[in-house]
């Protein structure tokens, strides 16, 4: 109750001095006197006049002296107190609403210029500490997915060194948990207190709230016996609000530069990775130009036969390997060594074995005795300048023109398929292993066989037979038989036509996974 002063009240009311003229006039002389008996307006009155009091609630103002009917303007003056005193008590009610709203405007501008939680924290313990009295402070943010309380920042010894708040543990943790601020003036005796081993006494916490969600809490305690009151409770939830407002907005502004950030890398990282794909699809297209000219610009002219090949890689460069080399004999006619390799593996590493293989297969050629040997020093060569997974499956085959007779050395690689006259195959199979695949040492068999008028020999890779389907169904040999049947007659380049539509024709829209090459050498 704001406290009213009898003389302040007559002497700044009017009104209240012409009603005890007025009532003098009425009844007599009558003085009015402060608590000490002091005069302070009208007839000074003797000592043994009758005194009436005037009081406001339980304070005594002072007194009307004068006769009995004095007590009426003594009761006159106690109603003006009071209506004075309710004045008063309005008036500082609404200084101080004026002054929290002031410190909350203030307190609002300080945090709209930090974008920076922890600096939001500490701003708002320090506005929390300079209006409340307090020796400990602390501000939480929680974890949404464990329930965990982490401190931010905080003062005094006490407060911040407590651990293990958790959302529904301890006072903080029941403040986090339920959204509602508290008030605990006596930690000593409330059950929720985290350890026993602390000088706090009394203890307040608010919690931050963004909408429904909290998102931690703030606390101020006393290592001294404290009443905190009802108004600085919701001096600190005002406060509370605000801070989590401001700490929200410094989250999405720190999440914002972070994904501009990152954003900002990805770009640069995408324009490293278009200049380093750029280079790369340039190097490839320069060593797809090397690589196609590694093959032979047309197949030698053989008399009495019919030659044609054709390579499809899976990728810009390519594994497969085929070739047609006229080898010139000292005490014979000339022998053509017909040839296609397939190196494990694909793309760039695997053209390079390509071009490899093609070096060592002509460097050797006209130096060794027979196919096998050839087999066998080409391995040997490939096996020392090539890594353990790299090896090459190749169909070599040497033919003597005038004659047809054919030798065949089969180093791991698929069927190869001559189709007779009479429309039967004979399927020649593998001789020996891989070239480069094993160290040297290991023998390569030979397969004589006789290539009559009107047969074709069909060397290939494995892109031919494992084509797929959508279905993963492979093209298989039995229908490449088919096909060569149907064609059967047909010149070399057009047997070759029919395979390829037929194999476009049965994968369909599937990806080509492996290179496809096939060599035909008919003898009408």
């Amino acid at each position: 109750m704001s406290r009213v002063v009898l003389k302040q009240l007559l002497a700044r009311s009017p009104d209240a001095r012409a009603l005890v003229d007025a009532v003098a006039l009425t009844v007599g002389p009558l003085a009015v006197e402060d608590p000490a008996g002091r005069h302070l307006h009208g007839t000074p009155a003797a000592t043994d006049v009758t005194r009436f009091a005037v009081v406001h609630g339980d304070a005594h103002l002072g007194a009307v002296a004068g006769e009995a009917r004095a007590e009426l303007l003594a009761d006159l003056l106690s109603h003006l107190a009071g209506r004075e005193g309710e004045r008063k008590s309005l008036g500082t009610e609404v200084l101080n609403l004026y002054r929290e709203i002031n410190l909350i405007y203030s307190f609002s501008e300080k945090l709209a210029a930090l974008l920076d939680v922890e600096r939001v924290a500490a701003l708002t313990l320090q506005e929390a500490r300079r209006l409340i009295v307090a020796t400990d402070g602390v501000l939480m943010l929680l974890d949404e997915h464990t329930g965990a309380l982490t401190t931010v920042a905080g003062f005094g010894d006490e407060l911040p060194a407590l651990q293990g708040f958790h959302t529904g543990r301890g006072i903080l943790g029941a403040v986090a948990a339920s959204g509602v601020a508290e008030i605990v003036n006596d930690i000593a005796v409330d059950p929720r207190r985290v350890t026993e081993q602390t000088e706090l006494r009394a203890l307040m916490g608010a919690a931050l709230r963004v909408g429904e969600r909290v998102t931690g809490i703030i606390a101020l305690g006393s290592t001294v016996p404290m009443a905190y009151t009802a108004g600085e409770l919701k001096l600190l939830n005002t406060l509370a609000l605000q801070a989590a407002t401001a700490i929200e907005n410094a989250r999405l502004f720190e999440r914002t530069v972070q994904a501009a950030a990152e954003r900002e890398r990805l770009l640069i990282l995408h324009r490293e990775t278009e200049v380093a794909r750029a280079k790369l699809e340039s190097e490839l297209t320069l060593a797809a130009r090397i690589q196609s000219a590694l093959f032979p610009s047309r197949l030698p002219a053989v008399s009495g036969y019919d030659l044609a090949a054709r390579n499809q890689p899976a990728r810009q460069c390519g594994g497969d390997y085929y070739d047609a080399i006229v080898v010139p004999q000292t005490d014979a006619d000339d022998h053509v060594l017909l040839c296609v390799a397939d190196v494990s593996g694909k793309g760039l590493p695997a053209a390079l074995v390509m071009a490899n293989m093609q070096a060592t297969l002509r460097a050797l050629l006209g130096r060794t005795e027979s196919l096998p040997a050839l087999a066998a020093q080409a391995s040997e060569l490939l096996f020392a300048s090539t890594s353990p997974e790299k090896y090459v499956t190749a169909a070599l085959v040497d033919l003597e023109p005038s004659s047809g007779a054919l030798r065949v050395v089969s180093a791991g690689h698929v069927s190869t398929f001559i189709l007779q006259a009479s429309g039967d195959v004979v399927t020649l199979s593998s001789t020996g292993t891989p070239l480069g695949l094993m160290p040297p040492g290991l023998p390569f068999g030979e397969t004589r066989l006789q290539l009559a008028p009107g047969d074709m020999l069909v060397l290939f890779s494995d892109g031919v037979p494992e084509a797929q389907n959508i279905f993963d169904e492979e093209f298989g040999e039995e229908r490449l038989i088919d096909v060569l049947r149907e064609a059967a007659g047909e010149p070399a380049e057009q047997v070759i036509d029919r395979v390829m539509a037929a194999l476009d024709a049965f994968v369909g829209g599937a990806p080509q996974f492996d290179d496809i090459t096939l060599l035909v050498a008919r003898r009408p």
